[in-house]
């Protein structure tokens, strides 16, 4: 890719990005939330300013682009600049390949659908009025949403979810999830599972 050519894609990612983070960096300056608006960026930990490094991804070679050379994985090559797997840290290739065998097992189970998104409901079933992120009223009341809980069937499957639940849902559900199961339980159908692919691109991009 000659000079020109990248430049001009990164600048345009950059931008992009800062148009879509745009408010939520000025609500972050004001010291103010949205439950909906921020929450990429409260549920994960990429901040605006790593999601804004525009990398060109395996396989491109840029031309004059020595800058790169600062981060791991980088090498040069006699047509320019690339990625090398084999110059990343081993740390990082080890937990790259541990997430290509839960994906890959994920996507080889056939779809569970139909959990209706009980977890957000678990994670606040029997909670006193200062749970967690109390700032945002329960659309039934806590009596409600208890209720809710107690008559739907739970069906998680996530650990990252089902982690959250309250100490009196967690017995509700079929299985009691931990972290060294989740390759055994993790499903495509699940909302979770798809929200993380965002999760593991960045966790083991180039920074």
């Amino acid at each position: 890719m000659q000079e020109q050519e990248w430049r001009a894609r990164r600048a345009a990612y950059e931008s992009a990005v800062d148009a879509l983070t745009a408010g939520h960096r000025e609500r972050s300056r004001r010291q103010q939330k949205h439950p909906v608006f921020d929450f990429l960026f409260t549920y994960y930990s990429l901040r605006p300013g790593k999601l804004r490094r525009w990398h060109p991804g395996a396989g491109a070679v840029l031309e004059n682009a020595d800058e790169f050379l600062a981060t791991a994985g980088y090498v040069r090559r006699p047509e320019g600049v690339s990625v090398d797997p084999a110059a990343l840290p081993e740390r990082q290739l080890t937990a790259a390949r541990n997430v290509h065998r839960l994906l890959k097992a994920t996507a080889g189970r056939p779809p569970r659908l139909g959990c209706s998104g009980l977890h957000e409901w678990a994670m606040v079933y029997r909670q006193p009025a200062d749970r967690r992120h109390s700032y945002v009223p329960l659309r039934l009341g806590s009596e409600g949403t208890d209720t809710v809980v107690e008559t739907l069937p739970m069906k998680c499957s996530h650990f990252d979810a089902f982690r959250f639940f309250t100490d009196e849902a967690r017995p509700l559900n079929p299985i009691q999830l931990t972290r060294e199961s989740t390759v055994d339980n993790e499903q495509p159908g699940c909302l979770h599972a798809t929200m993380d692919l965002y999760k593991w691109a960045y966790t083991h991009s180039l920074r």
